[in-house]
């Protein structure tokens, strides 16, 4: 077990940062902890981790707060478990949990990856159909961004997006390829997110989106479509992405049946 022991040997080296007497919860300090810690071990995928009782005790920290981090790094697709073996770094596929409304970098950066985007088209368009789903007029300009989605250098998406320029002047005139879309958003417009409707479909790449992927063309990807809102139901994005459906899940999370 080579990558668990020296999974553990670094593990010892970051006992000193967990705070005990801080506003965040001492689990959330140890999953950032292992976050690290996997993403140093990026391409050794499959290589087993120590058990729960290991990290307690290299930490310093009991069991169940272990099991905490642990499990929502598994949510979250980074590692996995095999029973009766042990638990293990997740390969470089990304599974989205479908709970909220997240960014691209978001998703990517909790699962200790580094997101980066290649910027493909950033203009100002009439489009009569896109008009209608974000509810305007049919020639109010409309802002379209075409992005080529990166974790670790490698294509995992071909987004392009829309948004009402009423409610974003100037942001095509901005750095598009750094950062986050939603955060620049937020924080620079103020605008205050709502829900998403979000549809998932398959389909064959066609030879240009094979191309950009890096896949054979005819292999399959996902398409999603999503149309948020604002907190106060206003529609501001209209969003159609192609990923690679050999790197990219979509999981959901159902409760119990109501009869």
């Amino acid at each position: 077990m080579e990558g668990g022991a020296r999974l553990v040997s670094v593990r010892k080296t970051g006992n000193g940062r967990l705070i005990r007497r801080s506003p965040v919860p001492l689990y959330s300090q140890v999953k950032e902890l292992l976050r690290e810690r996997i993403a140093r071990l990026r391409g050794e995928e499959h290589e087993q981790l120590p058990s729960e009782r290991e990290l307690a005790r290299d930490l310093n920290i009991s069991r169940m707060t272990v099991r905490q981090a642990v499990r929502e790094l598994i949510a979250e697709g980074a590692i996995y478990t095999a029973p009766g073996r042990g638990t293990f770094l997740a390969t470089g596929e990304v599974t989205q949990q479908l709970v909220g409304l997240t960014s691209f970098s978001q998703e990517m950066t909790k699962r200790g990856l580094v997101p980066a985007s290649r910027l493909l088209e950033a203009e100002g368009v009439t489009d009569h159909e896109i008009a209608a789903r974000l509810r305007l007029q049919p020639d109010e300009p409309i802002a379209r961004i075409r992005r080529l989605r990166l974790a670790n250098g490698e294509p995992m998406a071909i987004e392009t997006t829309h948004l009402p320029l009423t409610l974003c002047p100037g942001l095509l005139s901005m750095d598009l390829e750094r950062g986050s879309l939603y955060e620049l958003l937020q924080r620079v417009f103020r605008l205050r997110f709502g829900v998403a409707t979000q549809t998932i479909t398959a389909e064959a790449a066609r030879p240009a989106t094979a191309l950009m992927l890096g896949l054979a063309e005819g292999e399959p990807v996902l398409v999603m479509e999503r149309l948020s809102e604002l907190d106060n139901g206003r529609p501001f994005e209209y969003v159609r992405s192609w990923y690679r459906a050999d790197r990219y899940h979509f999981a959901v999370r159902l409760g119990p049946l109501r009869t």
